[in-house]
């Protein structure tokens, strides 16, 4: 145990410019934006016909939300802290993608590969470390960074309330905020789970590629669908790929209550069970227990390349 958690550590040191640095910049980033906006050098809080409500400055905003339906602003203000942070998760798949693209076909190019060969580690804990090191702590890594900016952009807010006379304490709908941060990670594992054997699969083409594996990532797969569509007029790959890659929530969630009117409802939908639903279906449903055996097939393929790469 002692020896994996050493690889990961490893893992995830050398990929810190992809799990620390693109989150911390992009969310530095959004966090500029907003400061100035709120000085008054943009025009994100001056919308509409917002001076000729009497709408001079964010403090007026929030006391005319909190004055009109103080009932939503807990769950207005927890997304709207998500939407300021929204830009790190722009970045975060193409993090995953490549991170698992490069994880094998890196250290073979560089051939570092010799060098950890030398080490008593078998290449079952290599590849295992590989495939799990982007999954667990990227998405962790994000969270705590979008969390600690949620919270500066809370604290600033707050700063201005007291300065412009608002609302301060509307600002912190605490409950509602670590809910969702914990609402987050649980659909993260359910995506995370039917994304598994498309998440292998790029680990598997890192082991084997000579050269260009992106190419052989995205060409393949679509290869077999037009051979398919030609030769067999049918499309059970390419569903079977959208299934994996999020359509299975249409199947998970089509008996939801989307009766949406204002932020509260938004909430109640995203934290109201929502994920549970998602969990039983997923528990229940044969294509993503398919799915696993495919994972296992393209990580011992990933393993056994590795033993025969040098």
């Amino acid at each position: 145990m002692r020896t994996f958690s050493a690889l990961v550590k490893r893992e995830a040191l050398d990929g810190k410019n992809g799990y620390f640095y693109v989150p911390l910049i992009l969310t530095g980033i959004t966090l500029a934006l907003v400061i100035l906006s709120t000085l008054g050098l943009g025009n994100t809080f001056y919308l509409g016909n917002m001076e000729n409500e009497g709408i001079h400055s964010l403090a007026d905003a929030m006391n005319m939300a909190a004055e009109e339906d103080p009932q939503e602003m807990p769950a207005g203000m927890t997304l709207l802290y998500w939407m300021t942070t929204g830009l790190s998760w722009i970045a975060f798949p193409f993090v995953i993608f490549f991170s698992l693209l490069g994880a094998l076909y890196e250290e073979r190019r560089d051939r570092s590969i010799l060098f950890w060969k030398s080490m008593p580690v078998s290449d079952w804990q290599e590849v295992l470390a590989k495939f799990f090191t982007p999954l667990i702590i990227a998405p962790l890594a994000f969270l705590g960074i979008v969390i600690a900016a949620q919270i500066t952009i809370a604290l600033y807010f707050s700063v201005l309330m007291l300065v412009q006379g608002g609302p301060a304490a509307a600002l912190w709908p605490l409950g509602l905020m670590i809910s969702s941060w914990f609402s987050f990670l649980v659909h993260y594992l359910l995506w995370m789970l039917w994304a598994l054997p498309l998440l292998a699969w790029l680990l598997f083409v890192s082991s084997f590629a000579a050269r260009m594996p992106f190419l052989w990532a995205i060409l393949v797969p679509v290869v077999l669908v037009v051979v398919e569509g030609m030769f067999f007029n049918s499309n059970q790959i390419g569903s079977w790929i959208g299934l994996h890659m999020g359509a299975w929530q249409d199947g998970a969630y089509m008996s939801a209550n989307y009766d949406i009117d204002g932020p509260r409802d938004i909430l109640k939908v995203v934290m109201g069970g929502i994920q549970w639903q998602g969990l039983t279906y997923t528990l229940a449903n044969l294509h993503f227990w398919f799915g696993l055996l495919v994972t296992g097939g393209f990580i011992a393929g990933a393993i056994h390349m590795r033993k025969r790469a040098v």
